[in-house]
């Protein structure tokens, strides 16, 4: 479950990390103006939910396999 809760973790940080880039070139941040494009917006959002959502579901599956306990 380790090994599983770190690959999901990273995910969600790679996940977020690709959005919020996405987020600043579709606002052209890099260009050194900005612009409010709601496409962008658009993808920060879904990055934050994502991510989050990939985060929490880890979270529920160590709660569950914790609460389970040994199988006789």
């Amino acid at each position: 479950m380790s090994r599983l809760k770190t690959v999901i973790c990273t995910a969600a940080v790679i996940v977020f990390l690709i959005c919020v880039y996405a987020f600043l070139i579709g606002n052209k941040v890099f260009e050194g103006r900005f612009e409010n494009d709601p496409i962008a917006w658009y993808f920060l959002a879904k990055g934050i939910f994502c991510s989050l959502a990939l985060y929490l579901w880890v979270r529920v599956l160590a709660a569950l396999s914790q609460r389970q306990g040994p199988k006789e």
